[in-house]
């Protein structure tokens, strides 16, 4: 009700069912005493394209590590997933003002097209299955050929 409210909605008998995606980053805190979070409850949510699974089984996995090896689950996350996500977040502050404005968009891509480009090959083989990843790079390199070739 307190979302409800403050964004000024109707209010129904039945109850709010929604939830946002997490596209903000991994959070500073992964957890307290015994008690952690992994995917969407950490943020693990990719924020270039949404993807939430892989991420999610990444830190799951992170977390079964440190608890068998005995290792800090934070420091793990700290050197091995958190700068993924902080790239990721950057991207996504970068490219959603640009997606607002065309102009803003086409003079982005002329200056920085290769960097542009690299981000968004990033973020899309980091939700690929091997199948679809095969067939990008396939297409990649096939579209770098004729674009010598030309």
């Amino acid at each position: 009700m307190l979302f409800v409210n403050k964004y000024g909605l109707k209010s129904t008998q039945r109850s709010v069912l929604m939830k946002t995606l997490p596209v903000g980053g991994l959070l500073n805190k992964y957890g307290v005493g015994n008690a952690y979070l992994i995917g969407d409850a950490v943020g693990s949510v990719i924020p270039t394209n949404g993807a939430g699974i892989n991420p999610a089984m990444m830190t799951a996995h992170l977390l079964g590590e440190s608890l068998i090896h005995g290792s800090d689950y934070a420091l793990s996350m700290n050197r091995l997933f958190r700068p993924l996500m902080d790239r990721m977040v950057m991207f996504r502050r970068i490219g959603d003002p640009l997606l607002m404005s065309r102009d803003a968009m086409e003079l982005a891509l002329r200056v920085s097209k290769s960097y542009m480009a690299g981000s968004i090959y990033e973020a899309t083989l980091s939700s690929m299955r091997l199948g679809t990843l095969i067939k990008f790079l396939i297409g990649n390199l096939l579209i770098r050929l004729i674009s010598s070739l030309a």
